[in-house]
């Protein structure tokens, strides 16, 4: 029985990251363009300078926005759920016990980071989580800045 589910989940994570001969675009996943609004990633638009009162609240909205990319767009954007959801266990574990499991601080980051691109086994069972080698350190940062959030 365990190993006709490895099967399937290696199968499933080989047809999720494409896992053929076929030609892979090597974008990160955010398609971060400068010319865009920074909704996803890259920088923030630039605020006009104006002789009105109204600029006096801008600086507190600009504050108030997160500062980088937004990871849980660029985990909606890729196939990360396909094995995980936010608040339970499906293939991979729920982010919510990642976020448990790890505390949020840089080292902790950068190592679920590299993992997210080079794949990994053993830390949650049995079945591996597949590599996205197609995902940018700083996308794969991200994405993991979200999920230790997550409580």
């Amino acid at each position: 029985m365990k190993k006709s589910l490895l099967v399937i989940c290696l199968a499933a994570g080989i047809y999720a990251c494409g896992g053929g001969a076929t030609e892979v675009e090597t974008k990160p996943i955010s398609n971060n363009d400068e010319s865009k609004n920074g909704q996803i990633g890259g920088e923030a638009p630039k605020a006009e300078a104006s002789t009105s009162a109204a600029p006096a609240a801008a600086p507190v909205a600009e504050a108030a926005a997160p500062a980088g990319k937004d990871g849980k767009a660029l985990i909606a954007a890729s196939d990360c759920l396909a094995c995980h959801k936010e608040k339970e266990k499906q293939v991979g574990p729920a982010y919510a016990d990642v976020a448990k499991k790890y505390e949020n601080n840089d080292k902790n980051v950068k190592m679920l980071a590299e993992k997210v691109i080079a794949g990994g086994q053993g830390n949650w069972g049995e079945i591996p989580m597949a590599p996205h080698p197609n995902v940018s350190q700083e996308d794969a940062e991200a994405m993991v800045k979200y999920i230790l959030s997550i409580k």
